[in-house]
C-alpha cells in the first residue's frame, strides 16, 4: 500500500516525475523536481516499484522507470489525461484494481465498503486503514474510481456486470429452446437396433444365472453341490471343530468389542446347528456380556 504521509495527488505527481526521468533518481532528486519534502518523496517510489512502474538502480535508494513506467511517461508527454489513462491501464491489473472492479461490479458502493474491501484483499489489519484510504484516493485521482452525486463511488466504466446480467436471461431462453423435445422433433428408433422377439432380455439372460447363483450364499458361509438332475442344492457346512486363538484377520478397530476379542467370527452355519432353546439361551448370555462390557465402559445399553 502507498504511504499515508502524503496526499494522493502529491504521490501521483511524484510517480509521474519518476517515470519521466531518464537517469536514476532518489528522494532528493524527486524533491527538487516536485517541490515536496524529500523525506516524504522517498516513501513514494516503493509503491511504484510494487506496481511495476519503477525498478531499483545501482543503489537501493535510486530508481529508474521500467518498461511500463516509460510507457506511462510517453502518455504523460502527450497529455495529462492520456497519462492518467495509462496509469489506469497499469493499475487495473494489480490486486487493488481487481478488488475494486469486483466490489463495484454491480453498482456504486460507499467509501467505507471499498476501504474494507481493500483491507480484506490485502489481509491487513485495521491499523493500516489510513493507507487503505490513501490508496482509494489514488484510484480516485487517476480516475479508476469515480464519485457519484449521492456520495457513493463507482467503477469508471460503470457497473461491470450489468451487461452480463441483462444478456444472461436471453442465453438461458435460447439454451432451453434448443434442449426442448418439441424443438428437436420426434426421434425414430432404427429398425436394425430394435430387439427381436427371440432376443433374451438382460435380466433373463442365461449367462446371468450362474453368477447370481454362485454369489447368493457367499455371505452366509454356504456351499453348493450338484444333484442328479443337474440343479444346484445348498449345503450347510459342518461346524468348526476348533477355533483359532490368534487375532482376527480383519482390520483393527479403535473401539474393539469384547466379544470380538474373546470369540472368533460366528457363521450362520454354526447357528443352524443349535436348537430353539439353545438359541434363546445364547441370546441371554450375549445380552449379559454386552451389558457387562457397556457397564465397564460407562455407556448404557440401548
Amino acid at each position: 500500500m502507498p504511504t499515508r504521509k502524503m496526499r494522493a495527488d502529491q504521490q501521483v505527481a511524484v510517480i509521474k516525475a519518476a517515470c519521466m526521468s531518464t537517469v536514476p533518481l532518489g528522494a532528493v532528486q524527486l524533491a527538487e523536481t516536485t517541490g515536496f519534502p524529500a523525506k516524504n518523496c522517498g516513501l513514494v517510489p516503493m509503491f511504484a516499484v510494487d506496481t511495476g512502474l519503477l525498478v531499483k538502480a545501482h543503489r537501493s535508494t535510486m530508481y529508474l522507470p521500467s518498461r511500463k513506467g516509460r510507457a506511462v511517461a510517453r502518455a504523460f508527454a502527450r497529455s495529462e489525461e492520456a497519462g492518467l489513462e495509462a496509469l489506469r491501464s497499469v493499475w487495473r491489473g494489480q490486486w487493488f484494481g481487481r478488488a475494486m472492479r469486483e466490489r463495484l461490479g454491480h453498482g456504486p458502493v460507499t467509501r467505507e465498503g471499498l476501504v474494507a474491501k481493500l483491507l480484506l484483499t490485502a489481509r491487513a489489519n485495521v491499523n493500516r486503514i489510513r493507507q487503505a484510504h490513501v490508496l482509494l484516493d489514488l484510484l480516485v485521482v487517476v480516475g479508476m474510481v469515480v464519485p457519484c452525486e449521492n456520495g457513493l463511488l463507482n467503477w469508471y466504466d460503470g457497473a461491470a456486470y450489468a451487461l452480463e446480467e441483462r444478456s444472461a436471461p436471453q442465453a438461458l431462453d435460447v439454451a432451453s429452446a434448443e434442449a426442448s423435445p418439441e424443438a428437436s422433433g420426434p426421434q425414430d428408433t432404427p429398425v436394425g437396433d430394435a430387439p427381436g422377439d427371440d432376443t433374451p432380455l438382460p435380466s433373463t439372460s442365461p449367462q446371468s444365472e450362474p453368477e447370481h447363483a454362485s454369489t447368493g450364499g457367499a455371505g452366509l458361509g454356504m456351499t453348493e453341490e450338484h444333484g442328479s438332475d443337474g440343479r444346484r442344492a445348498a449345503k450347510v457346512p459342518d461346524p468348526r471343530r476348533a477355533s483359532t486363538t490368534g487375532p482376527h484377520p480383519g482390520p483393527a478397530v479403535a473401539d474393539d468389542d469384547l466379544l470380538a476379542l474373546l470369540l472368533p467370527p460366528v457363521l450362520l452355519a454354526d447357528l443352524t446347528r443349535l436348537t430353539e432353546q439353545e438359541v434363546i439361551a445364547l441370546h441371554g448370555h450375549l445380552r449379559a456380556v454386552a451389558s457387562l462390557t457397556a457397564k465397564l465402559r460407562g455407556r448404557p445399553v440401548s
